[in-house]
């Protein structure tokens, strides 16, 4: 076609009297197969040419995901474990005189989870937990602040305090899979096994039913409750409380766990500054406190009637604690940081001297890693110590033993850790115990730090502490040599467990090495499909570049960021700076006001959600909208945006005339829709009495909209349902290449209920952002320079600065569970999935379709249907070049970087949102919705 390269022109010739006959198709080569190649039909004096492109970016995509699912079924990482479980017969003999086993303090033992648990909601000036912070103080408990690891989530932290292990990163995606039971507990050694079949402990759980899912066949009685339903905060822990007091009065138990969600519940829904959250901890320090009261008045009964009888240990903790918003995943201090809280009568220290109101702070510095709870709970329990538990008795509560006693347990901790060490390093070898009892002094004072292999300098460690435990108990040994002893004990163990901690195995470098085979194909073939495309990326002629000098440079330094792991967590800041520098040089390069006008609202987006990790806490304009003061003005911002989306609605239909019996159809299904969006989040947080005399709405209200929040949600899914159909019935008859502008406003509602309320006015400056686009007064496609960008890659830039701009992250703290049970009853893990991918990538689906929308305005000046498929498939390609190169980089770091320190927290959890960014949002949304659009286009007749 001598007009554009994009297209091609048909033309036949069958000779005088007959005129020939042309047709102008799109560039791309067709199917040759008879059948379904192409085909033509003539009918009432119409000739139509049917063509069957093929399909090659169909192809390559599925080559990529394909390469994408080996490649991470090869990386996650994971611990290999010991396999079996210990038993008596594992433990050392003492390296003192005698070998018996120190008798357990404890026969029963309480333990108390509050998921979210953050230290400051116990041991600060601000904690409600009276009763609790009262044992602290006197003396009768001590209490810790227990550190998480990343991942932040309940499936993997109750694994690790079970196991005393680093849990799989993978536990962190199936934490939300219900169903799923590959992750169960049942044939890998545990503290609850133990107690179970070496202490012949009878087990009860009730709460969390994560529980059950771990531990199948564990307990005796239990009560369950489901962990993500997330909008129930009362009846979730009243489930738990029911059964303290009936339980614990029963003489026939000897574990009980308690797990109670609804504080985490609180979190996700409002923050850890809700008014709720202090009357939650006030009701788990009356739990505290009837426990206390229950057990203590029983053990002092079955020990009257028992000599032999022991009592009962009671522990308060959390599974892991909460970020400033009240969310959870990922590694930054506000979520590692949760308690330990120990009750029992070997737990007892001096009561604090200064009893004011700080004397608990110095426990918020008291850090301890989650791990040292089972070997803790072990020995205190009398029974082994479980195979592949990294943690180390706290001394604290080893402190009612003899020194004798105290070493043996120390001992049989060491040598736990030891045989772990053994398993993941070749150049730790095996110890003989009678060998450093002939020569202590020789192992006692040997240079570790001179052998080379980790392995080595950890047997040397271990020798040396075996050695001084001999030297303590030996004749002429002295408190000096005991806490020697002890300190070269924990010296081992400290370093062997954070080596260990940091040290991943188990990778699947074959997988990992196809999959990134496949991804690499995948990219140079859909490069080699765009330069086919007409678009291309190079000039062959002129061989000079055929894209921007921005979108090479943004592409470029995107790739470089990706291998740093502080990058990686501010990612929002190299999106933010992008994007005002594509307007800039849009500015400089030909714009007028309105670019000025655009940089401006962003520069309001990008104030509206601090995120990452650096400044997640710092002041922004979402902490200014929830202070009691300003609650008003949050929800007047919201009510604004409501309006500002139907104007828009009603601005779009009059100036792109549609049937009027649709068009008003459409405009009232979006203003009740957007209406029910708003009144969801006003009753579901309790927001009428804060509206003054907008409270008298209420009444009105109620006879609207329907009383109950998941049938206020329904009808907004019902509503945004019944707005498709009715845009579809209208566009049918005229424009329907227009779609994408009705979708732009219909799916507002859905995006509003799905979104926090302070976050409703970063779309109506969404909106405004994209409608200073047009009219367009310079033309991107006639635009010759080299240095400024197309209008296409703003609103790319714009879609991912989206994502960031609504308060997400790299992390997995960023996902907000509280808005994926909106209109659910129950849980469904289809369903919630969905809502949260939606919930998540709200701001990017929104810019996807106004890329779309920009298209579609484009046509209605040119309205060739060839050109706007060659458009849309250049477009789609240009994404997934990005995607794919992209994903392609990122696989080839995380596997550089497999080794590396941060693997948990930044690199595997930047890969899962790669994941989701790739099947998502470009295959799932971009190209399939895409495609569907450009279908109905064609069969419609544009």
């Amino acid at each position: 076609d001598p007009e554009s390269d994009e297209t091609s022109i048909l033309r036949f010739v069958a000779g005088p009297p007959y005129e020939d006959v042309a047709f102008r198709i799109v560039n791309r080569e067709w199917e040759y197969n008879r059948r379904r190649g192409f085909r033509n039909t003539f009918d009432r004096g119409v000739l139509q040419l049917h063509f069957r492109f093929k399909r090659a970016l169909t192809f390559l995509l599925l080559v990529e995901l394909v390469g994408l699912g080996l490649f991470a079924k090869g990386f996650f990482p994971y611990k290999k474990t010991i396999p079996g479980f210990a038993s008596r017969a594992d433990q050392p003999i003492s390296m003192g005189r005698g070998s018996s086993v120190p008798p357990a303090q404890y026969d029963r033992l309480v333990l108390m989870v509050v998921d979210a648990l953050r230290n400051d909601f116990v041991f600060s000036n601000e904690s409600a937990m009276a009763y609790t912070q009262d044992l602290l103080r006197s003396g009768q408990a001590l209490g810790f602040t227990a550190k998480a690891q990343a991942p932040t989530v309940t499936m993997p932290r109750i694994k690790a305090l079970m196991t005393g292990t680093v849990p799989n990163f993978l536990d962190a995606v199936l934490n939300i899979a219900e169903s799923d039971t590959s992750s169960s507990l049942q044939y890998q050694d545990n503290l609850l096994w133990q107690l179970k079949t070496h202490g012949n402990k009878s087990i009860n759980m009730f709460g969390d039913d994560t529980w059950l899912r771990l531990f199948p066949g564990m307990f005796a009685r239990t009560d369950g409750t489901s962990s993500f339903f997330v909008t129930d905060t009362v009846e979730v822990d009243n489930n738990v409380t029911r059964n303290v007091r009936p339980e614990l009065e029963r003489n026939d138990w000897g574990v009980t766990v308690l797990h109670y969600l609804g504080l985490d519940h609180i979190g996700h829904l409002a923050g850890p500054k809700s008014p709720l959250m202090k009357p939650k901890q006030r009701e788990m320090d009356d739990v505290v406190r009837t426990i206390h009261d229950i057990v203590s008045k029983q053990d002092q009964r079955r020990i009257q009637q028992d000599k032999q009888a022991k009592p009962t240990l009671f522990v308060v903790l959390g599974d892991h604690a909460m970020n400033e918003i009240g969310n959870h995943g990922g590694n930054s201090k506000l979520e590692t940081s949760t308690v330990f809280v120990f009750i029992g009568s070997t737990t007892k220290s001096q009561p604090m001297a200064d009893r004011g109101r700080n004397a608990l702070s110095k426990l918020m510095a008291t850090e301890v890693p989650q791990s040292n709870l089972v070997p803790t709970l072990a020995l205190l329990l009398g029974v082994p110590i479980p195979k592949n538990s990294l943690g180390l008795p706290l001394p604290e509560l080893l402190s009612a033993y003899t020194d004798h006693d105290r070493l043996h347990m120390l001992q049989t901790a060491a040598a736990q850790i030891y045989n772990v060490v053994r398993t993941s390093e070749p150049s730790a070898g095996a110890v003989d115990q009678q060998q450093v009892a002939e020569r202590p002094a020789v192992y006692a004072s040997a240079d570790c730090g001179r052998l080379g292999a980790v392995g080595g300098q950890l047997q040397c460690k271990y020798e040396a502490a075996l050695a001084a435990h001999y030297q303590a108990l030996a004749k002429g040994g002295n408190s000096e040599k005991q806490a020697q002893a002890e300190r070269a004990y924990y010296e081992f163990m400290e370093a062997a467990s954070e080596h260990l901690s940091r040290t991943f195995s188990g990778y699947n470098l074959g997988l990992m090495g196809a999959g990134l085979v496949l991804i690499a194909a995948a990219a140079v073939g859909i490069a080699a499909l765009y330069q086919s495309s007409g678009a291309g990326l190079v000039h062959v002629k002129s061989r000079q570049l055929a894209v921007s000098l921005p979108a090479v440079v943004m592409w470029a330094t995107y790739l470089v960021s990706s291998t740093s792991t502080s990058l990686i967590e501010e990612e929002h800041q190299f999106w933010y700076f992008w994007v005002q520098t594509l307007l800039a040089l849009r500015l400089a390069t030909g714009g007028q006001w309105r670019t000025m006008a655009q940089m401006t609202m962003f520069r309001v987006v990008r104030k509206w959600n601090q995120t990452g990790q650096f400044w997640a806490g710092e002041p922004d304009v979402r902490q200014f909208l929830g202070q009691a003061a300003n609650v008003r003005l949050l929800w007047l911002l919201a009510a604004a945006t409501v309006v500002l989306v139907n104007l828009a609605a009603w601005y779009v239909h009059c100036k792109y005339r549609r049937p009027a019996l649709w068009s008003r159809t459409f405009r009232v299904l979006l203003g009740y829709a957007s209406v029910c969006a708003l009144v969801y989040h006003i009753e579901r947080s309790h927001a009428w009495t804060a509206l003054g005399a907008a409270a008298q709405l209420r009444w009105i209200v109620r006879l609207c909209v329907p009383g109950d929040l998941a049938h206020i949600a329904r009808t907004v899914y019902l509503l945004t349902a019944l707005q498709a159909a009715a845009s579809c019935a209208g566009l049918r008859r005229s424009r329907p290449h227009l779609a994408p502008l009705d979708a732009l406003v219909g799916i507002m509602p859905l995006l509003l209920l799905l979104s926090r309320p302070h976050n409703f006015a970063v779309f109506g400056l969404f909106l405004g952002i994209f409608t200073l686009f047009f009219p367009a007064h310079t033309s991107d496609t006639q635009w010759a320079g080299w240095l400024r960008p197309s209008r296409a890659l703003v609103l790319f830039a714009l879609a991912h600065a989206s994502f960031f701009a609504l308060g997400n992250s790299n992390s997995l703290a960023s996902i907000d569970l509280s808005n994926a049970y909106a209109g659910v009853s129950r849980y469904s893990e289809v369903l919630v999935g969905v809502l949260v991918f939606i919930s998540s990538w709200a701001g990017p689906l929104w810019w996807a379709i106004a890329g779309l929308s920009a298209v579609a305005l484009e046509l209605e000046h040119d309205r060739s249907v060839t050109q706007l498929l060659a458009r849309v498939r250049a477009l789609l390609t240009a994404a997934h070049l990005w995607q794919a190169s992209t994903l392609l980089a990122i696989s080839w770091i995380a596997t550089a970087m497999r080794m590396h320190l941060f693997v948990w927290s930044v690199f595997s959890p930047r890969y899962l949102y790669q994941i989701a960014w790739f099947v998502g949002f470009y295959l799932g949304c971009g190209t399939v919705g895409g495609l569907l659009w450009l279908a109905a286009i064609v069969r419609l007749g544009a």
